[in-house]
């Protein structure tokens, strides 16, 4: 039987005691523009410890979780979540987040082996090995009320042709074509040979309703000579560095929020989730492979459960009368 319907999209695991990465929400003293930045070199270091990947991939994954946090912080409230899906038909496959609005985001690419040549300016290609033929999703899960339903939580899926592959450049294209709003995402990632992060940090600025096209022009010039942002946060400044390198002083901090990997579940949660099958599937498994392994693709974990485990989670529900 092909068990990758068995791949369960939950979960990260195991963050250091030491985690002070950090999210900050500010708006310009103009009122101008609203400002997130982030700082994640040590949540990137913990995410890279359940993927074997390579460089290349470390980049992409880098790049794709910090400006889907971004983003999931510009559009979202509350517990409200997001998830990112990247399809370019590149060599990396897709590349899958989901990030909410209180901070905490995990995600995979499908092929953290890639390795493509380096791109002219002699670093990792990450368009390339992400492709542009394709598109960005964005499905957004929002809190909603109606007179009939009350509260309640609806789905809502804006996607996007590709602009680069390069991520935050196509995330900044969301923005902008499915959200309206004029926005700018960038991201560093700035990975060692040995595969270690050494920076990782980003930021999203979003015009707010007011602000005028001279302050528009002016914001965008200043993005394009920001130079390296890894050089900024090397200054221990953490996210402050970024925005004042963007305006200066002229900032007011609104708050600060803690980045943090999706906390893990447990196994009797993966037995929940079996328990979702249809009783024929889960006797099948029991009958032709004596148990069964659920691997998270966000962690690369394994989760075993024996026959006699399956056999009570086929006992629960066949006498809760599911099939």
């Amino acid at each position: 039987m092909n068990k990758e319907f068995l791949m369960a999209i939950v979960i990260e695991s195991d963050k250091g005691d030491n985690m002070v990465d950090t999210l900050i929400r500010t708006i310009t003293n103009d009122n101008n523009f609203r400002v997130i930045a982030l700082e994640a070199t040590d949540l990137m270091n913990v995410a890279n410890k359940f993927h074997d990947a390579t460089t290349l991939g470390t980049e992409i994954l880098g790049r794709a979780l910090l400006s889907s946090l971004l983003v999931s912080n510009a559009v979202l409230k509350g517990d409200e979540r997001l998830a990112v899906v990247i399809d370019g038909k590149g060599p990396a496959g897709r590349v899958v987040v989901e990030a909410n609005a209180t901070g905490e985001v995990r995600g995979y690419v499908e092929n953290p082996r890639v390795q493509v040549p380096l791109n002219a300016k002699g670093g990792q290609d990450v368009a390339t090995a992400v492709g542009n033929d394709g598109m960005v999703s964005v499905t957004k899960q929002m809190e909603a009320y109606s007179e009939e339903g009350g509260n309640h939580v609806e789905q809502y899926t804006g996607s996007v042709e590709l602009l680069s592959g390069r991520i935050d450049d196509d995330l900044t294209y969301y923005m902008i074509k499915s959200e309206q709003i004029d926005s700018v995402v960038m991201v560093s990632v700035d990975v060692q040979p040995d595969g270690t992060v050494k920076f990782a940090g980003g930021f999203i600025v979003s015009a707010l309703p007011d602000a005028s096209k001279e302050a528009l022009d002016a914001f965008y010039e200043q993005a394009k000579n920001l130079g390296d942002m890894s050089v900024l946060l090397a200054k221990g400044d953490g996210p402050v560095a970024i925005v004042k390198a963007l305006f200066g002083d002229a900032i007011k901090v609104l708050s600060t929020t803690e980045v943090n990997l999706f906390p893990s579940i447990t196994k009797r949660e993966y037995a929940r989730m079996l328990m979702t099958l249809p009783l024929e599937q889960l006797q099948e498994l029991l009958e032709d492979d004596h148990g069964v392994e659920i691997v998270d693709k966000f962690t690369g974990e394994a989760i075993q459960f024996d026959a006699s485990e399956l056999q009570v989670i086929i006992g629960e529900k066949a006498a809760e009368g599911l099939n």
